[in-house]
């Protein structure tokens, strides 16, 4: 399937799984929509993670009923205290009430909105 052009700083690519290079394209458009803010705020945002198949999921030691598995979620590269505080600023100005922190990239997902919920990986 061809990359194309989702929002104006982010491609279908992006939110591919790795190892099957399986996507939800709906999701990943929403999921587009909903992060091009943050990137008008933040500046270049790596999505390392975007949509997962489940063989990628459980590899990964994934949760089982991750968002990624649907598509809607994203983990975001960062490097540094100070652009992961402006990061997760954004996200949270711009309506994320989903987040996961770990020391290399933030977890921004847009299921279960009325369940906002932040966590950590440490």
């Amino acid at each position: 399937m061809p990359d194309r052009q989702l929002t104006p700083h982010f491609n279908l690519d992006e939110f591919r799984c790795p190892c099957c290079h399986d996507v939800i394209e709906a999701a990943a458009q929403r999921l587009a929509v909903t992060l091009e803010p943050v990137r008008d705020d933040f500046g270049p945002i790596y999505i390392s993670s975007g949509y997962r198949c489940p063989k990628h999921n459980y590899d990964l030691r994934g949760a089982l009923f991750s968002q990624h598995l649907l598509g809607l979620a994203a983990d975001l590269a960062i490097d540094g205290d100070a652009a992961r505080f402006t990061l997760i600023s954004s996200l949270l100005a711009h309506g994320f009430k989903r987040l996961g922190i770990a020391a290399r990239h933030i977890h921004a997902d847009i299921g279960h909105p009325s369940v906002p919920v932040i966590w950590t990986y440490y």
